[in-house]
């Protein structure tokens, strides 16, 4: 599971839940920084990763999934906060850590991300003028 946007928004944070058996990558994707493939919810926004699972087929963990998507729309939110405080209690550090590296790292690719998008944007006007 992972919290989405700003921690300013507090318990306004959506919940994004998900299956994936490559986790940093899929992370990856979520934010969109690595290609449009983010999920709509997720894309180009904070994240951070609160909860996870982990279940020995795909199926086990796609039916998981659908039991978290499909609780009763008004204790989905306070069932997945539940599970989430748990985990925290047992994994928060780890989390913890986990979650500073991948800010660094996507704050590093937002960075390279500006930075060839001026370039272009130079080469294109330099191309324009010699035209």
């Amino acid at each position: 599971m992972l919290l989405v946007g700003d921690k300013s928004h507090g318990s306004n944070r959506k919940i994004y839940t998900g299956y994936t058996h490559r986790l940093m990558s899929r992370i990856t994707q979520h934010t969109g920084l690595s290609s449009t493939k983010g999920a709509r919810l997720t894309r180009k926004q904070t994240i951070e990763l609160v909860y996870l699972e982990k279940y020995p087929s795909q199926q086990l963990a796609m039916k998981r999934e659908w039991q978290l998507k499909h609780e009763n729309p008004f204790n989905q939110k306070k069932s997945k906060l539940a599970l989430i405080e748990e985990f925290q209690k047992n994994f928060g550090h780890i989390l913890e850590e986990l979650n500073n590296k991948l800010g660094e790292h996507f704050a590093f690719l937002e960075e390279i991300t500006k930075s060839m998008k001026n370039t272009e944007k130079e080469l294109i006007k330099s191309l324009n003028n010699n035209s």
